[in-house]
């Protein structure tokens, strides 16, 4: 009860210290202040004085400033946009070890961003990050090896990283770890792992995961699971599991056969560029009226509708 009543007080006391210390000019002191906005931690969120303050720290050197001003740079957060400081700040951190800032390093490579494309660069430093344990490097790297992009595609090592950051709880990975595993890429096939996988990135919201674990289910004859994953990944307006929901209306399987929901889930795949889409659409408008089609498109433009009306279509 005592250190309840009295931790307001005491926060107050370690503010003023912290700002007394970055005033003076201590540069771990103006970075925790820096942090202080940032994060609106016992201040009011601002970025103008985060950035202010990690700019005093990032210039005395501390490499968690530096990276952080990295960071505000490149979302224009407190700063104007801009991604030749971003790299600027990012690399001054990522050379001197900084995991976060050397993946920011990397991507930027990859992306030509604050510098001309390099992935043999974004390679090199995405890996720097990676085997420190820097789960988006690990990912990002992972990718690298599965694409092919600046080194010669390998299964194996894709596998390898991206299984790392899987393990780590991150969601891309774990769908494309689990594609891995069912194709038996870089790694024994696997289809009962991959399902585990699926399952994890599936249940964390990732919507392509969620559409591809519809797929796995319907092929196994487990309609109303797939409608189940294949409507969670919709409502995101993931275009293949509008397809694939759209093709469940339009032969009723598992629901209730409805070619105007059908058509309004093909119409709402075309909007989210599923141009293989256009053709299934175009063939079910041939068996609607007028006032259907309007209808179907009308529940396109309206999802909330959409979804109410497959709630009451089962």
């Amino acid at each position: 009860m005592f250190k309840t009543l009295f931790r307001p007080l005491i926060q107050a006391h370690n503010i003023n210290k912290i700002k007394k210390l970055a005033v003076n000019g201590d540069a771990e002191a103006q970075n925790k202040f820096a942090k202080m906005y940032h994060f609106g931690l016992y201040v009011e969120q601002n970025y103008t004085q985060a950035a202010i303050w990690y700019t005093k720290a990032a210039t005395q050197g501390v490499i968690q400033a530096q990276s952080a001003l990295g960071e505000l740079y490149e979302y224009g957060q407190g700063v104007k946009q801009n991604d030749a400081k971003a790299f600027e700040w990012y690399h001054k951190a990522a050379a001197r070890g900084d995991a976060y800032a050397q993946n920011s390093i990397g991507w930027m490579y990859e992306k030509g961003k604050g510098a001309e494309q390099d992935y043999k660069k974004a390679l090199q430093w995405y890996s720097k990050a990676a085997e420190q344990g820097e789960i988006d490097a690990q990912y990002n790297l992972g990718v690298m090896y599965n694409n092919g992009l600046g080194i010669a595609q390998n299964y194996k090592m894709a596998f390898r990283w991206l299984k790392q950051a899987a393990e780590k709880g991150h969601i891309q990975a774990q769908a494309v770890v689990a594609a891995m595993l069912f194709e038996g890429l870089g790694v024994t096939k696997d289809e009962s792992l991959a399902l585990d996988f699926y399952h994890q990135s599936a249940k964390s919201g990732f919507a392509p995961a969620q559409s591809h674990l519809g797929v796995i289910k319907e092929r196994n004859r487990e309609f109303s699971d797939a409608r189940v994953w294949y409507r969670k990944a919709a409502e995101q307006g993931e275009p293949s599991a509008l397809s694939h929901l759209g093709l469940m209306y339009e032969f009723g399987e598992s629901v209730a056969r409805n070619r105007i929901i059908a058509y309004g889930l093909f119409e709402m795949a075309v909007t989210q560029g599923d141009k293989t889409a256009l053709d299934i659409r175009d063939t079910i408008a041939k068996s609607l009226t007028q006032s259907q089609r309007e209808e179907a498109i009308e529940l396109a433009h309206n999802p909330k509708k959409l979804w109410e009306l497959l709630d009451n279509t089962l």
